[in-house]
């Protein structure tokens, strides 16, 4: 069976408010809902599903998430006292035949070798109703919207079975059925054979194939030997 794929973006050190951070969220969520039902409604995760079930879904607009990104902050085990330098984080779900869930932290400034600004977007497994999140032009539309409303340096649409096949170095891109990367020259990607590039927002977007389920292991090895020269 082939394993539930991400969406991940990644960029470093940013300063922002965490009323900024909140209006790209909403608008991001407002993107995934146009993209696909389920992704339209979400819900504070909890120790069960019941749980989380239980308060109804939250609201998305910039004010409601940025009380819930306030209320994500990270804190010391010491005193309680806010550690401002990680930034903001808030994960929640979509209680959802095909269950989805999200987490994101932003704000992080300075940079922290360990921690980097990311959106990531975990799907289901595609199988059942939840193969519908897998159709090309769906997977397109996503990763398209987290890339344009975050402007990460790299993001990638994947699986754990790819990335564990990847290079492995802290910070370095992971390639994907669809990969970006920020400051890339589309010329550049023409080079390797058996992906398809194209210029988008501020870098390069690959695309390995035709459909994300049926891409092979000379896809992903060119998207590597690509992403290792850069």
């Amino acid at each position: 069976m082939v394993d539930a794929f991400y969406v991940g973006a990644y960029w470093g050190p940013r300063s922002e408010s965490v009323g900024g951070c909140a209006q790209q969220l909403a608008l991001c969520l407002s993107r995934l809902g146009e993209a696909h039902p389920a992704l339209a409604t979400w819900f504070r995760q909890g120790m069960s599903r019941a749980e989380a079930s239980s308060g109804g879904p939250v609201g998305t607009s910039a004010e409601a998430l940025e009380s819930m990104l306030k209320a994500g902050r990270n804190r010391r085990d010491t005193d309680g006292q806010v550690i401002s330098e990680l930034g903001f984080s808030l994960s929640l779900w979509n209680n959802n035949p095909a269950e989805a869930s999200f987490s994101v932290t932003c704000c992080i400034a300075p940079a922290m070798d360990f921690m980097k600004n990311r959106f990531v977007l975990r799907l289901p497994k595609p199988v059942g109703v939840a193969a519908e999140l897998y159709d090309p032009e769906i997977v397109r539309s996503v990763f398209c919207s987290v890339v344009d409303i975050w402007d990460p340096q790299w993001a990638t649409f994947t699986n754990r079975s790819m990335r564990e096949a990847q290079y492995k170095d802290h910070g370095h891109p992971i390639g994907g059925w669809m990969t970006y990367v920020s400051g890339v020259r589309k010329a550049k990607a023409d080079e390797v054979t058996g992906l398809s590039a194209e210029e988008f927002s501020n870098g390069t977007l690959l695309v390995a194939g035709a459909n994300p389920l049926q891409m092979s292991d000379s896809h992903l090895s060119s998207v590597v030997d690509f992403l290792s020269r850069l």
